[in-house]
């Protein structure tokens, strides 16, 4: 019910919280109790003393109780919600989303630093996580999608997200936990348990990271001309071709004089509308290596610029748990990954002889011969990798 005004005058000295106009004074009543206080002369915001328990109804006001009411309307949903949502289990995940949750918690989630249970997504997107933004933006789109990654409340905006993930059993488990996981699934050697299912997975990853390296080197170059280019499934597709023939190092130096070539003729656009300076370099280097087959030229390698940042999640895959070094650059991808797909497929596929359980410990490992002991049975057995 409407307050019953019995006196209303301009108090130039109070001024509006909201527009900061000048208020008035007012003594009203209700149900003939009195009341006191101030409206603003300009958007009508009323200001009633603390112990009051009346509210303002002034537009924005009205606005923001709305507001608050769909916010809490949306929590409520997705509390319920969640309870039916699948959770999955951190060994659930794929290997190239285990490896970017420890590219993320690396040297966020440890004991000698400061953190909380929360990813400030909006603090560090600009990291260099993964080779290239857009890359890092896919990734975060399919956790969120997935429900790995859930907001802390009902404005995805802020971008605050918690891990919605279970460990050994155990829902929402330290952010330290999952990290202190990925950790020996990929810095031991194998020999702390494995995060991939099949070689096929590694593999497919190891492809994945290079391609990108590839996209972030031609972003890298076009950057200094003010243009815009990024990677499509056209050219992943070409540039995977590419890699079954010729080191990462050979496809920059082709990319680097395609660019070139293409930049002299002024024909790259400032903006990369419908992927046209894609498609443009795209065809350029398929017209490069077929002249290349077909003349047999022999081409260059380039090595990856230092200028360029090398990624939390190149480093981990290639270096840590690979074991590669820098001449991944510098060789096909196949001779790189022969390497290493005997000790993969090994372990990928590894049961106790004598019960069948793949729950084995690392009793000792060398370069191509280990033992392992069931947990199950105690059994030991001695294989060799190669």
């Amino acid at each position: 019910m409407e307050l019953q005004i019995l006196q209303k005058q301009l108090d130039e000295s109070s001024h509006c919280p909201l527009c900061q106009a000048s208020m008035f004074w007012i003594e009203a009543e209700q149900y003939t109790q009195d009341f006191q206080f101030h409206e603003c002369s300009h958007c009508q915001h009323r200001v009633f003393s603390s112990d009051s328990k009346l509210n303002c109804h002034c537009a924005q006001c009205t606005t923001q109780r709305k507001k608050q009411t769909q916010q809490t309307l949306l929590q409520e949903q997705r509390k319920y919600k969640i309870k039916d949502d699948v959770v999955y289990g951190l060994n659930q995940l794929s290997f190239l989303h285990k490896l970017f949750l420890l590219s993320l918690l690396d040297n966020y989630a440890r004991e000698d630093v400061q953190h909380d249970e929360l990813i400030h997504w909006k603090q560090i997107k600009y990291h260099h996580f993964t080779p290239n933004y857009l890359f890092q933006h896919q990734i975060v789109q399919e956790l969120l999608k997935l429900g790995v990654l859930r907001p802390q409340d009902s404005d995805i905006e802020t971008e605050h997200f918690y891990l919605n993930l279970r460990l050994d059993g155990y829902s929402d488990p330290s952010l330290f936990s999952v990290a202190q996981q990925l950790r020996y699934w990929f810095y031991e050697n194998l020999s702390s348990g494995i995060p991939f299912k099949s070689t096929e997975e590694v593999k497919d990853t190891l492809y994945m990271v290079l391609y990108q390296e590839i996209i972030q080197f031609t972003q890298f170059y076009c950057r200094t001309w003010g243009i815009q280019i990024a990677g499509n499934r056209p050219f992943q597709t070409f540039c995977f071709r590419l890699m079954e023939g010729l080191a990462v190092g050979q496809i920059y130096y082709l990319i680097q004089t395609a660019l070139e070539y293409l930049h002299k003729q002024k024909v790259l656009q400032a903006r990369n509308d419908k992927f046209i300076n894609t498609n443009l370099l795209k065809k350029t280097l398929e017209q490069y290596r077929e002249r290349a087959l077909t003349e047999r030229w022999e081409t260059s390698t380039l090595p990856r610029p230092h200028n360029i940042p090398l990624s939390k999640m190149s480093e981990i895959l290639l270096f840590k748990f690979l074991g590669y070094d820098e001449s991944v650059f510098f060789q096909p991808v196949w001779k790189s990954w022969r390497k290493i797909e005997p000790r993969l497929n090994f372990y990928s596929v590894k049961r106790c002889m004598y019960c069948g359980s793949n729950d084995l410990i690392v009793d000792y490992d060398a370069e191509d011969y280990v033992s392992l002991i069931c947990r199950q049975c105690k059994h030991q057995d001695h294989y060799f990798t190669r």
